[in-house]
């Protein structure tokens, strides 16, 4: 055995015990990060270069959606796209884990801001989330075949 403890009994378990859930952690872990991180860039940008300190140069629909819910969906794409390339097998080769392991983080984020929003959920910010995420996820599978 190459490892040095493995005489008292510590060899490290092979891929196939590990439980499910640690093949869902570190793309959930990643897919919050870059989703999170990319906001944040999103965030100064559109409201330390856009809209400077008044809130009505991004107030008409129009500027709304191509400032905010546009960049939003990028973001989303993004991290669903980081969680779904760090999913490995075994776990990758089932649609439902798969899935769980791409979606999860971007509909746990928003569940995060439905509640701090105190349920003030638009239907413009469900298909911002729907369309990140069939982004991320397309490009996912467009990188994998």
């Amino acid at each position: 055995m190459p490892r040095s403890d493995a005489s008292r009994g510590y060899a490290p378990a092979p891929a196939g015990d590990r439980p499910r859930l640690f093949d869902l952690m570190l793309p959930w872990a990643a897919g919050i990060l870059v989703t999170l991180i990319a906001e944040l860039g999103v965030a100064v940008v559109v409201w330390d270069w856009v809209a400077g300190d008044d809130p009505s140069n991004v107030a008409s629909p129009a500027r709304t959606i191509l400032f905010l819910h546009l960049p939003s969906a990028v973001c989303i794409a993004l991290g669903t796209w980081a969680a779904a390339a760090l999913h490995r097998s075994p776990s990758r080769d089932s649609r439902v884990r798969h899935g769980l392991a791409a979606f999860a983080p971007a509909v746990a984020l928003q569940l995060v801001i439905y509640v701090s929003q105190r349920g003030d959920l638009t239907v413009i910010t469900f298909l911002v989330q729907l369309v990140g995420c069939a982004v991320g996820f397309l490009a996912d599978r467009l990188r994998n075949g």
